[in-house]
């Protein structure tokens, strides 16, 4: 078992959404099965099987909460938000507007570092949570859970994509095995999953908030002032419990020119396409594909 295993989501994929946001929530390894029996305990005291957010709040019959009032809606929510912060040892969330990244960032960097805005935000991801782990001196690499997407699916591929670059880039700096840990597993048997479907869709609520506007849902309110107030009971400097980016425009077109400037990162993506290309080649030549 890792050290440290990271379940992360994303909202706002869908194409008629605004904002993309991926969310990383990272749970020791020695707490999961503490977890898992926290969240058996939840589960069938209040009546439900998979905790998905969106359909929580909605009150949604067809995923079983069609019999929530407020009181229990009130406490189940509240209960959610603490296990998430009792066994979470870390939250990192990148959330950018769909518009600002579709008319700053060019076609020639889009096509390495993402075709889809959310992964531009679990490549952001990814790359601070190896920060953190470095940060606090743990020895090994994290793992890495992924909600479940078909094989062959298109936001699946560039999931690895991401993955595959990312530890190409870290066996260049001497550490191989950083990005290899990673599955996809579904939601609904994972209970990581379901707590960062929670962290994940309080964010993205909150993108829409400074991107488009749009009022706070009270639920999302709840919890961004809930994960703040656990921000500022433990935070240590660049160690903060919850860390939250929306990504501004400006800071978009900042991240842009500096790539394009210092053409290193379009660089590895190229010489990594290269190499994938050629090592697909050997294996048809094969008969190993």
């Amino acid at each position: 078992m890792a050290m440290f295993t990271t379940y992360i989501d994303d909202s706002g994929s869908d194409p008629s959404q605004h904002v993309a946001n991926a969310t990383a929530l990272v749970i020791p390894g020695s707490r999961i099965l503490a977890l898992q029996r926290e969240w058996d305990a939840l589960k069938a005291k209040e009546g439900f099987s998979d905790f998905h957010t969106s359909a929580f709040v909605a009150r949604n019959r067809k995923e079983g909460f069609g019999d929530l009032d407020d009181e229990k809606q009130k406490r189940i929510f509240m209960r959610v938000r603490h296990i998430i912060k009792k066994f979470g040892a870390k939250v990192i969330s990148f959330t950018v507007h769909k518009k600002d990244y579709d008319e700053v960032v060019p076609s020639e960097l889009r096509n390495y570092a993402g075709r889809y805005h959310y992964t531009w935000a679990i490549r952001h991801v990814v790359t601070h949570l190896s920060d953190w782990r470095l940060s606090r001196g743990v020895a090994d690499p994290l793992e890495y859970v992924f909600d479940s997407m078909k094989k062959g699916d298109e936001c699946r591929e560039e999931i690895e994509t991401v993955m595959e670059q990312a530890e190409r880039l870290a066996q260049e700096k001497g550490r191989n095995g950083e990005f290899v840990n990673y599955t996809f597993r579904r939601r609904q048997d994972v209970p990581g999953l379901q707590c960062v479907d929670c962290a994940a869709w309080a964010t993205y609520q909150y993108g829409l908030l400074a991107f488009r506007q749009k009022p706070l849902h009270p639920f999302a309110d709840m919890a961004w002032k809930d994960f703040c107030a656990r921000n500022r009971k433990d935070s240590s400097g660049p160690q903060d419990w919850f860390s939250a980016a929306t990504i501004k425009r400006k800071h978009l077109e900042e991240w842009v020119q500096k790539e394009l400037a210092d053409g290193k990162s379009l660089a590895r993506f190229k010489a990594w396409e290269q190499a994938k290309s050629a090592t697909e080649k050997d294996r048809t030549c094969l008969g190993t594909k």
